[in-house]
C-alpha cells in the first residue's frame, strides 16, 4: 500500500513538473525565456516549444539560438554548440546515442533534420533490430540551408555551405558549397 502511496505522490509531482515546463515552454514573454534559460543552465537563447531531453547532454555557447520548435532527442548523447550558432526553427536532432557536435558561426535553416543515430539496413536482419551511431560534426563559419537532412557520420568542415533540401552524408570538403540529393560539390574555394 505505502508503494502504491508513492508512486501516485510521484506521479502527481512528475505531473505538475511537466505542466509548469509546457506552461514555460508555450509562454514567449521575457520572463518565460529567462526561466528557460535557468531550466537548461544555458546561455542560449531558447525560443517558444523547444525541447531538451536531457539538459545534462546540452553545451552550448554564448550568442547561440535555438528557434521555435526545435526538438534535441539526446537521451543518452550530447549535443553541442558553439558561440553566434543557432537552429532554425523546427529543427530536429537526434542523438539518442553518439555526439552532435556544431562549431561556432553557424547558421541551420528551418526545418532541417540531424541525425547520428538511426535504424539501419544489414543483410537477413529486420530493419527494426539494427542501429547506427555515428558522430556528426559541423565546423565553424558554416551554412546549412533550410530542410536539409545531415546523416549519421557526416562531417561538414568549416566555411562550408550546404543548400537547402540537401541530404548530406559522408565528409564534405572545406570552403565549398554542396547542395542537391544526394549532396555534390557545386563549387570550391567560395571563402577564400
Amino acid at each position: 500500500m505505502l508503494k502504491r502511496i508513492v508512486r501516485f505522490l510521484f506521479k502527481c509531482l512528475e505531473f505538475a513538473y511537466q505542466l509548469f515546463g509546457g506552461a514555460i515552454r508555450g509562454n514567449d514573454s521575457a520572463a518565460a525565456s529567462f526561466v528557460r534559460k535557468k531550466v537548461y543552465g544555458s546561455t542560449c537563447e531558447i525560443d517558444t516549444n523547444v525541447f531538451i531531453k536531457n539538459k545534462r547532454n546540452f553545451i552550448t555557447g554564448s550568442g547561440c539560438c535555438l528557434y521555435h520548435s526545435c526538438y534535441i532527442l539526446n537521451n543518452n548523447g550530447k549535443f553541442t554548440m558553439g558561440n553566434n550558432s543557432h537552429l532554425g526553427a523546427f529543427c530536429y536532432v537526434n542523438v539518442c546515442f553518439g555526439t552532435v557536435t556544431i562549431g561556432d558561426d553557424v547558421a541551420i535553416g528551418p526545418g532541417t533534420k540531424i541525425i547520428a543515430y538511426s535504424n539501419h539496413y544489414q543483410y537477413g536482419k529486420k530493419i527494426t533490430e539494427v542501429r547506427i551511431t555515428e558522430d556528426v560534426t559541423i565546423g565553424n563559419n558554416v551554412f546549412i540551408g533550410a530542410n536539409c537532412i545531415i546523416l549519421p557520420g557526416t562531417i561538414i568542415p568549416d566555411n562550408t555551405i550546404v543548400g537547402a533540401g540537401s541530404v548530406v552524408k559522408g565528409k564534405l570538403e572545406s570552403n565549398s558549397i554542396y547542395g542537391g540529393v544526394p549532396c555534390k560539390r557545386i563549387k570550391t574555394g567560395w571563402y577564400e
